[in-house]
């Protein structure tokens, strides 16, 4: 009974205390849910239609348009400005493919898994046609050849075997390449539709051919705004507005930019390294003039950890370095060329011509690799085929043998410029250049195998020079590095706001540049790699006028501080931020009439001359392609189109350009050769009708779409 009482006496107090356990035990599983909620939205790229895209799927999409050039290119080697191309390839490709299948989804439009079959079955896509799919003899694409390589594929890996690197490469190409055909044909499919509304018809027809047919031949005087001082014109606040108003659409912005102040410094090598490579340089260029014989020469250059490799092999001059090319003919055999600096790359170089002869560019040959039990049986048997094939024995025959093929191959100096320096290539290649045509060699490799060489053909004979080089570039030291940081440093310690770089950067010996309107997308900086802290820095964390800290980029060698001035939000402009767009508009305009009163009674090229005019003649001007002014330096498509609606022999102006005031007098007018043709005419205005509109339609449906894009974060 008293320990319920003393329940009943605390029972309130109880009640919460399982209430606040209960409530402690569900928010904790809520909080883990919020938690998980947030990494993920943390690990997303971006979001388009109110769907996100994860760093993953972006990624794996990017993997797949690398692998596509990897096929199509030949290479698997990519700069970082490639990457970038190829990273924002894929995710305009992403977003372009999201608003037009929504757009098909509503409209009912789809594509079947027997239309892409029926395009990969007739080779109708571009995506098709890359060599593993290309029949060698027909030179076309063959769908055959496609399923014998699915077929291959497929048993290798039912049967759990290891699947060859360049089997998976070709079958992700594949896969990809089925992908973007299904999307290319659904936006085939939208682009049809849409077409049937954008028709042409044959007067616009006549139109367009007569605005591209019909030439004009003129004498122009131009008067550029520049003429007139801005501070002769005055501009107020409320002509700023009305024109803003007027033209607001003008100024609506699609993404957030940011407006920027940076100090890029580009650490350069100093005087001190200059010597010392130069010294460095010198000693090579003692040790190379001293070597004896071309192994000793090669040597030396690899001792000398040279850019360039030497392979003791001729090689036409384009497989040098443009600046030792460029004097190799100047140069005798035998002669070394005393260390010079290229400024053009940033190399020392030093070289020593060991051979010239004239050789044959091509060779065409076929072997046969000899495999034995150990090296003397070996040269044996490669012997007998050598007295065999001189005997007049069959090649194919005896290949069969050997269970090889007797195709035959040509090989050219250039393939071989840039092959692995190793004794077995170098003698390889110096054996079979030397070999006459019909000639039957046999060769001993580094392993003891023999191979049995065969010149059918030689030509194009060519200059050939077997060269060592120390190439060498011009780096900064460790002091150099040190010297410039501490530097920039102590001006970054001493000038640690916006207002003191503006006020002091000059005096210390650096560039405070402006970049206006920069977006998250771009890569880089200026153009300097390495920057991604920095724009990162920019988009989540700067406050305006706030300097960020020191940031080392580029490849080691820049370091760059960043002050945010503005931002720009998505949507339309600030009146105040587009003042001096606006300013400059209302400028020329006041600036034109002024020009057009100046010259109103200008009846003539000369005496628009005498008032200060530039006179140019600019001939073939037809109605389709502005004009090229030099005296404004731009393209005027108001003048093409008074030229073409004058009468030869007119005088017409003075009238308003975008940059100037220009009189003209039509002094020939001609047709071109083009024959009218109605149907091929209408097609082509349809086409570019189609390809206008198709492009309107998606800038709108991607302002619809509230697309996000966060790549920024992470690449």
């Amino acid at each position: 009974m008293a320990t319920l009482g003393k329940i009943r006496k605390h029972g309130v107090l109880l009640v919460a205390v399982i209430a606040l356990a209960l409530f402690l035990f569900v928010a904790g599983d809520l909080f883990r849910g919020l938690e998980g909620l947030l990494q993920q939205r943390g690990q997303n790229v971006g979001e388009i239609n109110g769907k996100s895209i994860t760093i993953q799927e972006y990624q794996a999409l990017v993997d797949e348009l690398q692998g596509y050039y990897e096929v199509t290119q030949g290479t698997s080697s990519f700069s970082e400005e490639q990457l970038s191309q190829i990273k924002d390839e894929a995710w305009q490709s992403f977003i372009q493919n999201e608003l037009i299948t929504k757009e098909c989804d509503a409209l009912g439009l789809t594509v079947t898994d027997a239309e892409v079959l029926e395009v990969i079955q007739s080779g109708a896509s571009q995506m098709l046609q890359v060599p593993m799919f290309i029949n060698q003899q027909t030179g076309r694409y063959d769908y055959n050849q496609l399923q014998t390589f699915l077929s291959e594929y497929k048993q290798l890996t039912d049967a759990g075997q290891q699947i060859p690197e360049a089997y998976t490469k070709i079958y992700k190409y594949y896969m990809f390449a089925q992908k973007q055909i299904r999307s290319q044909y659904l936006t085939q499919k939208y682009q049809v539709l849409l077409s049937k509304m954008l028709m042409s018809n044959p007067v616009e027809a006549k139109m367009s051919f007569e605005a591209r047919s019909n030439e004009s031949d003129i004498i122009l005087a131009s008067i550029p705004f520049n003429t007139i001082d801005d501070s002769k014109v005055e501009v107020t606040d409320k002509e700023i507005n009305d024109r803003y108003n007027k033209d607001k659409e003008q100024y609506l912005q699609t993404i957030e930019s940011r407006d920027i102040k940076y100090i890029d410094v580009a650490v350069t090598p100093s005087d001190d390294d200059r010597a010392e490579a130069m010294a460095d340089m010198n000693e090579a260029y003692s040790q190379l003039a001293a070597a004896e014989g071309n192994t000793a020469a090669g040597n030396v250059c690899r001792q000398q950890t040279s850019a360039t490799q030497y392979t003791n092999v001729l090689k036409q001059k384009e497989a040098y370095p443009s600046y030792i090319a460029a004097i190799l003919d100047s140069t005798a055999v035998g002669t070394t060329v005393k260390p010079q600096f290229d400024a053009m790359t940033g190399y020392y170089y030093t070289f020593r011509i060991l051979d010239k002869q004239t050789q044959a560019d091509s060779v065409l040959y076929r072997q046969l690799a000899v495999p034995a039990k150990d090296e003397a049986t070996s040269k044996k048997s490669a012997d007998s085929i050598v007295v065999a094939l001189n005997g007049g024995s069959s090649f194919a025959e005896i290949a069969k043998k050997y269970a090889q093929t007797s195709d035959s191959v040509w090989v050219s100096t250039s393939q071989y410029a840039s092959m692995e320096p190793n004794a077995d290539n170098e003698l390889f290649i110096s054996t079979l250049y030397n070999m006459g045509a019909g000639e039957v060699k046999a060769l001993k490799l580094s392993n003891g195998m023999n191979v049995v060489l065969q010149v059918l053909d030689k030509k194009n004979p060519i200059t050939k020079y077997n060269v060592a080089s120390i190439v060498k570039q011009l780096n900064f030291s460790e002091k150099t590095y040190t010297v410039a940081y501490n530097k920039f440093s102590s001006f970054i310690a001493a000038n640690n706001t916006l207002e003191q770089m503006e006020a002091n950067a000059e005096k210390s010996g650096y560039i405070l540049q402006t970049m206006p309107d920069m977006t998250a997308n771009q890569h880089m900086i200026a153009g300097v790699r390495n920057t991604r802290e920095a724009i990162k820095w920019l988009f989540d964390e700067a406050k305006e006028n706030q300097v960020s800290e020191l940031y080392k980029c580029g490849n080691s060698d820049h370091f760059m501080i960043v002050a945010l001035t503005g931002v720009n939000p998505k949507g339309y402009r600030s009146v105040e931020k587009s003042k001096d767009i606006i300013k400059a508009q209302i400028l020329n305009d006041k600036k034109a009439e002024q020009l057009i009163e100046q010259f109103k009674d200008v009846k003539s090229i000369a005496a628009a001359q005498g008032k200060g005019a530039v006179i140019d003649s600019l001939n073939h001007i037809s109605f389709s392609a502005p004009a090229f002014v030099r005296a404004t330096n731009s393209s005027e498509p108001i003048i093409s189109a008074a030229a073409s609606k004058a009468a030869k022999g007119a005088f017409v102006g003075p009238f308003k350009g975008d940059n100037g005031v220009y009189l003209m007098q039509v002094a020939n007018k001609t047709k071109t050769a083009d024959k009218f043709d109605a149907k091929q005419e209408e097609e082509s205005l349809s086409q570019m009708n189609l390809r206008a509109a198709f492009q309107t339609l998606i800038n709108t449906l991607y302002m619809k779409a509230e697309v996000t894009d966060n790549r920024y974060k992470f690449f």
